[in-house]
């Protein structure tokens, strides 16, 4: 027989708890770091591939993902990558001097810079693309069509809640070393 488990929940929400207990949630946060740190490393690969560094990488696939629609502005990459508009200006100023993004003033609104990636950057993303495909299709293989579906539909919901948790755990920190000051 198993022995309770004492330690204090790390959630208490009724849909992550199995019986009252955190203990799947705990495999699956587990389980979840060590596949968010081997997807980083293999994007990292495919960052270095294309001379790029893992950020500038993101912000190039969403590049390429909007070429349809005439690139994307600074703000939206920000949006997308849940960072700062200074942080995607200032890589995007090295993707530009690199010759892998061009820059160009928003046809509606000019106060705004539209980017859009170069024929360069194009080939570079065509000729790793054999390569990608490998490894992706390695990276999901026990996916069935069903479950990657339900991934695709949960992890942006995730992203959105991590915006939230961030800020509420920088709340916390600064709540903690304010009662520290206090006490000391």
């Amino acid at each position: 027989m198993r022995k309770p488990d004492s330690r204090p929940l790390t959630v208490t929400r009724p849909e992550l708890l199995t019986d009252g207990a955190d203990s799947d949630y705990r495999v699956f946060v587990h389980a979840f770091i060590v596949f968010a740190r081997r997807f980083e490393s293999v994007r990292a690969h495919s960052a270095g591939l294309i001379g790029v560094t893992p950020p500038q990488y993101e912000m190039l696939s969403h590049l390429r993902e909007a070429m349809s629609a005439g690139g994307l502005t600074i703000s939206q990459i920000a949006q997308r990558l849940h960072c700062s508009g200074p942080f995607v200006t200032t890589e995007a100023g090295k993707l530009h001097r690199a010759g892998l993004v061009l820059r160009t003033r928003d046809p509606r609104d000019a106060r705004c810079v539209r980017l859009t990636l170069t024929p360069a950057c194009e080939k570079r993303f065509r000729d790793i693309a054999l390569l990608q495909q490998e490894i992706n299709n390695t990276l999901f293989s026990s996916l069935t069509s069903r479950q990657f579906r339900m991934l695709r539909e949960v992890f942006p919901k995730l992203a959105d809640n991590s915006d939230g948790a961030i800020a509420q755990a920088e709340v916390q920190r600064l709540k903690i070393a304010q009662m520290k000051r206090h006490a000391a």
